[in-house]
């Protein structure tokens, strides 16, 4: 053997050691299945009786939610839905005080860690744009109706309920269903699990196709799917969708497919050496919001929130106070970058990932133009 393909096959030996010990930390953990334990934490035996009604009157439901992680492991409708007496969302429902409405909040209970990285992120913030400047085309020049069939459909609104009569409790009709990624809950929680994650199956495999991301990044203003689709990788996935196992545990791109990244697999989902994330915007180091695309650093805080600092402008430390809270993290745009790039290692080579970023922000005047990463 060559001294070239020894050197090929250690590196290839290498890197597929890295994977095995990355697949064997991840395991046979289940990324849907609950924390905790069964019967205690969730599988309330109470819930029997909703599981047991609800498979005669509402069989497509019940069907979805048998056929999930949840159902499977356990996890009854009571365990999601049970609300607390004196809440503006309970109401009695044979002999059960619940709630139609499920938070990122109430999810938090077995999903600890994707909820506080959802809550910090843009997406949680997705709300906060009806009644601003942002939103005055929609909401003076389209109109409320045009709100509620469009803005809100992606964004979230505030959900709003009836506080008396029979109906007390139960969501106000013109302020439900609403999956928006940023809805406004009245636990004071930000964001819907089910604007990625479709009730009651709660599918990865779902949430992990384009398409999921494309209900909401398309158009003029946003045109995300639209770029995606006729782009190399966007062509790839289409051709080789039966190879991309959507449905595995880990999901590690390079490991467990590599035809293509869809949306989830650059934004959010793990990498050999790259952990999976629900702050869809962590590995995102150019912003086109403002006329002229510049760098972002990410500053968190210690109380969830985070905020982007242009590059140029001052950064604060770890440990200073910063907008109510204090600063515990900080990732400069190139550490952003250096997260996104991981993932692509994944399935290229490092002269294709420079040779990508030394194109898109130099394509004009060699300012960031670009809105990839």
């Amino acid at each position: 053997m060559n001294t070239s393909r020894q050197v090929r096959k250690v590196a290839w030996l290498s890197s597929s050691l890295a994977a095995l010990a990355l697949m064997v930390a991840n395991g046979p953990v289940q990324a849907d299945r609950p924390e905790g334990k069964a019967g205690v934490d969730w599988g309330n035996p109470a819930g029997q009786e909703c599981v047991d009604c609800h498979m005669t009157e509402n069989p497509g439901l019940y069907w979805e939610w048998n056929h999930s992680q949840h159902g499977q492991n356990g996890v009854n409708c009571l365990d999601c839905h049970e609300a607390k007496e004196g809440e503006i969302d309970a109401f009695t429902h044979e002999g059960a005080l619940i709630s139609i409405v499920v938070t990122p909040k109430d999810c938090s209970k077995c999903h600890t860690t994707e909820f506080e990285e959802m809550d910090g992120s843009h997406h949680s913030k997705a709300g906060d744009i009806l009644a601003s400047l942002d939103n005055l085309m929609g909401e003076v020049v389209g109109g409320p109706a045009a709100v509620n069939a469009g803005c809100r459909q992606c964004h979230g609104g505030t959900l709003e309920f009836i506080t008396e009569g029979k109906d007390k409790g139960r969501p106000l009709p013109g302020s439900w269903p609403n999956t928006g990624i940023g809805r406004l809950n009245p636990d004071g929680s930000k964001g819907s699990c089910t604007a990625c994650h479709g009730r009651h199956r709660f599918s990865r495999e779902q949430a992990r196709t384009p398409d999921t991301c494309g209900k909401c990044h398309v158009g003029p203003d946003h045109p995300q799917i639209e770029v995606y689709n006729e782009s190399k990788h966007g062509i790839i996935y289409r051709a080789k969708i039966d190879e991309m196992n959507l449905d595995s545990d880990k999901w590690i791109a390079g490991v467990d497919y590599s035809a293509a990244p869809t949306c989830a697999t650059c934004h959010m989902s793990a990498g050999v050496n790259q952990p999976k994330t629900h702050n869809v915007g962590e590995r995102i180091s150019w912003t086109l919001r403002p006329p002229i695309s510049t760098k972002m650093n990410l500053v968190k805080l210690e109380n969830g929130n985070e905020f982007d600092v242009p590059e140029g402008k001052e950064i604060p430390k770890v440990g200073d106070e910063a907008k109510g809270s204090k600063v515990v993290e900080v990732l400069t745009w190139k550490d952003r970058r250096a997260k996104m790039e991981s993932i692509c290692f994944g399935c290229h080579a490092t002269s294709v990932i420079e040779g990508h970023y030394k194109q898109s922000p130099g394509s004009i005047s060699g300012s960031a133009t670009s809105g990839g990463a």
